[in-house]
């Protein structure tokens, strides 16, 4: 009994959490240690000598990723396919065109998005958690996203969700709510929260 109720009350504790100190929580309970920064400059920096099959995305894959590339290219470009039958009525075929946002932004094809791969979460500068497993750079972009994501998640959890931003999500996630049913994390259930497998935006 003593054990549910300290695990009950840890459960809140994390909920209640902010962002960045879950992520700091997760961390520090995996024992992983983010990578180091990546900004925009690095970002801009990669050679992006890799194309997805289906749109064309650009994609550089750091060299300490161990996940193929070919498999890499086929999940990026099935997982913004389904997000974008999943948000727009036009569906999937709106990837291979100029899309016109509510506020009049004009987002290009995603054969324009340049995507770099790397393994393990990293330190990111944004609104956000201070260790992301995915951040979109919108004067360049670029996608940066982690293979591994947090404990729990599945693999490229955020892809989704940074494709959100691409597409219109808010940088402070104040109209996340148009866009949630579409970005939620993959194959995080509530489960992984109390296992920790928590993700932030």
């Amino acid at each position: 009994m003593k054990h549910l109720i300290i695990l009950a009350v840890l459960s809140l504790s994390i909920l209640s959490l902010s962002c960045d100190e879950t992520n700091d929580l997760v961390d520090a309970i995996e024992g992983n240690d983010p990578d180091p920064l990546i900004n925009e400059e690095i970002a801009e920096a990669q050679s992006y000598d890799m194309t997805t099959p289906v749109y064309g995305m650009l994609v550089a894959i750091r060299e300490d990723v161990k996940t193929g590339a070919d498999t890499i290219l086929d999940v990026l470009d099935n997982r913004a396919a389904g997000f974008l039958d999943c948000q727009f009525p036009e569906g999937s075929e709106l990837g291979f065109q100029d899309v016109v946002l509510e506020n009049g932004d004009m987002v290009t094809p995603l054969s324009k998005l340049r995507v770099f791969v790397v393994p393990n979460n990293f330190f990111c500068e944004g609104p956000g958690p201070s260790a992301c497993s995915g951040i979109y750079f919108v004067t360049e972009d670029i996608i940066v996203i982690s293979v591994g994501g947090f404990g729990g998640c599945g693999d490229f959890a955020a892809w989704r969700h940074e494709l959100g931003h691409r597409y219109g999500m808010d940088a402070n996630h104040t109209n996340i709510g148009d866009f949630r049913a579409c970005t939620d994390v993959d194959g995080c259930e509530f489960n992984d929260l109390i296992g920790f497998g928590i993700i932030g935006g």
